[in-house]
């Protein structure tokens, strides 16, 4: 009995400990690194799921399993338990680093997301729009060139498989004084309603956050996993929550929004 109490003693402490280590990561993640909604469209699920697994459960496990006090090669099972843990935290968060987004660029008609291995902070024009990739993301609004040449260039650009606008730090200019172009170029209500699945979810999310349907803009956001309708306040000018459906399939999403 008191061999059972001593595993189950070693496995409980080996979980808190696991628990406040990737606890701790996990909730930097969702609060810092990845703010709502940019953790529901990241498709970071599998990694998230593996942390889980072999951080918080087989970890444990594996010390219930193999914990005997005074057993010969114990400090070198808790080790090897220790090192594949370790081994899970390190590719998870550079996993999640190296994913996670560093800009939310609003260009033409939608927000895109921008890692740091999509863009260089240092090629920004504008010096309040550089950041260290460790903290949340930047919001920007990618300015065309005035220049029909470079319009076109930049076209064949991308034809080329070079970078689009939203990729070229040095066209970012702050978001806000752009809001009333971003809010000019946001999905009607209507649009959405056409289908009833949508008009579902619409209705479900304005009985959740009040007001009515045209107090809100809808603005399609690109994440890597799944694209979906961004929902912001018009007053304030501010997100408020996202809706679970693809922006490029609710009708004539170049129609634009009247200004309140």
């Amino acid at each position: 009995m008191l061999f059972l109490k001593n595993k189950i003693k070693a496995s409980l402490l080996h979980l808190l400990i696991s628990i406040a280590v990737v606890g701790s990561f996990i909730a930097f993640t969702t609060l810092v690194w990845y703010p709502s909604p940019f953790l529901e469209i990241s498709g970071l699920g599998s990694i998230i799921l593996i942390l889980v697994t072999v951080d918080l459960i087989l970890g444990p496990a594996l010390t219930c399993t193999l914990y005997k006090p005074n057993k010969k090669g114990l400090k070198f099972d808790l080790s090897m338990i220790a090192a594949v843990q370790l081994a899970a935290l390190v590719y998870g968060m550079h996993t999640i680093y190296i994913a996670h987004p560093i800009y939310t660029v609003y260009v033409t008609d939608r927000f895109t997301l921008m890692t740091p291995s999509d863009v260089d902070p240092n090629a920004v024009t504008h010096p309040e729009l550089k950041v260290s990739g460790w903290w949340k993301p930047e919001m920007v609004y990618a300015q065309k060139p005035k220049d029909p040449k470079v319009t076109e260039q930049i076209l064949f650009d991308v034809l080329a498989g070079k970078p689009d606008i939203d990729a070229r730090p040095q066209y970012y200019e702050p978001f806000m004084p752009h809001a009333q172009d971003v809010l000019a170029h946001s999905l009607q209500p209507n649009t959405l309603q056409r289908d009833t699945n949508n008009k579902t979810k619409l209705e479900q999310f304005l009985e959740a956050h009040g007001k009515t349907a045209n107090d809100y803009a809808y603005l399609p956001l690109v994440g890597k996993e799944n694209d979906v309708v961004w929902v912001w306040s018009r007053a304030p000018f501010q997100p408020v929550g996202i809706l679970d459906i693809n922006p490029w399939k609710v009708g004539e999403t170049t129609q634009t929004a009247k200004n309140p």
